[in-house]
């Protein structure tokens, strides 16, 4: 509807009104407080009252994936089904107890949700437009050192031989657990000695809690690690008699995938207990190596590479402190 037409809409109501008040004067039924006459418009049953209805519509008109939707989609969906807020009502946001970068991203979908509802007209404007996400504090990054590491590694190899050499082979290069779990033989070219990191086997958002899906890479990419003969001697030494090439590296005590929290919780952590290592995620690995890497000279844009990023932008921000790192001038004290 154009304002023009807008207008002829408004003045017409208008002048029906006055008809109106003029008959019941007439005909002794005026209502003095003029509530029988009042200019509001009716609700349009349509729309929607609620964000929870607004995000149900919003998704729908989406064309994504169950398993996109089984992300973050569904768990902020959890929230405001819980909370369940009137589509102008931002207030509930203040009760969010979420990690800052849980919260960024849950803030974001609904964000997008709402910028839709504008542009559909269920909105006259985005109430979350100006809410900001809180700052992730800055957390040192404290990587195992070489006494740190060959505590653990002989840890392994005391209590639980059968992941020595994943344990090894995360620290070695750094590969996200994931990538790890899904590594099969066909990613290892023995006569280019390569490793080839192309995909990972997180869980599947879908499944149970244990079932895992094959996917890209967190950062899509494919990277070639070049195998030093340490890893070339340990994945010679693992490699079984008969195998094929999509057979998994490295496997559960029983054959299956390895399952990473059961790894953390039954072996990581009584490890690191018994061999008074202060505890750290197994993610750590990866900063180990990273740190390692640097200390050894590699460049920024070498270790960034290594880790899989597509540029240095994190690795300056994780370990920028590290890089160049100018001693303190001598100063006259005496």
């Amino acid at each position: 509807m154009n304002s023009s037409e807008h207008t002829v809409n408004i003045f017409g109501l208008a002048e029906a009104i006055a008809t109106q008040i003029e008959k019941d004067i007439l005909a002794g039924h005026f209502d003095p407080i003029l509530k029988s006459y009042c200019l509001v418009p009716k609700t349009d049953p349509s729309k929607p009252k609620t964000l929870l209805e607004l995000w149900d519509l919003w998704v729908a008109s989406l064309s994504v994936s169950e398993r996109t939707l089984a992300g973050h989609y569904r768990y902020t969906r959890s929230m405001i089904t819980k909370a369940n807020p009137k589509l102008l009502d931002i207030t509930w946001v203040s009760r969010w107890d979420l990690a800052p970068r849980t919260f960024r991203d849950r803030l974001s979908i609904i964000k997008s949700c709402c910028t839709w509802g504008v542009a559909k007209g269920y909105l006259d404007i985005n109430p979350y437009e100006d809410i900001k996400a809180p700052k992730e504090a800055k957390t040192a990054v404290k990587p195992f050192d070489a006494e740190e590491v060959k505590k653990i590694l002989n840890g392994f190899k005391e209590l639980y031989p059968h992941y020595l050499p994943f344990v090894y082979f995360l620290f070695a290069t750094g590969v996200r657990t994931s990538e790890a779990i899904g590594l099969t033989w066909r990613d290892i070219d023995f006569i280019r000695g390569e490793i080839v990191i192309r995909e990972s086997l997180p869980k599947d958002p879908l499944g149970n809690g244990y079932t895992r899906v094959r996917k890209e890479t967190k950062t899509g990419n494919i990277r070639y690690l070049n195998m030093n003969e340490e890893i070339r001697g340990l994945l010679l030494h693992i490699r079984p008699d008969e195998f094929t090439s999509t057979d998994l590296i490295f496997k559960a005590p029983k054959g299956g995938i390895v399952d990473a929290d059961n790894f953390r919780e039954r072996y990581w952590i009584p490890v690191l207990d018994a061999q008074g290592v202060p505890y750290r995620k197994p993610y750590t690995t990866r900063h180990t190596m990273a740190s390692t890497a640097i200390e050894q000279g590699t460049p920024v844009t070498g270790v960034a590479y290594l880790l899989g990023h597509t540029d240095t932008t994190m690795v300056m921000k994780t370990y920028g402190h590290m890089i160049n790192r100018p001693e303190l001038p001598r100063m006259p004290i005496s």
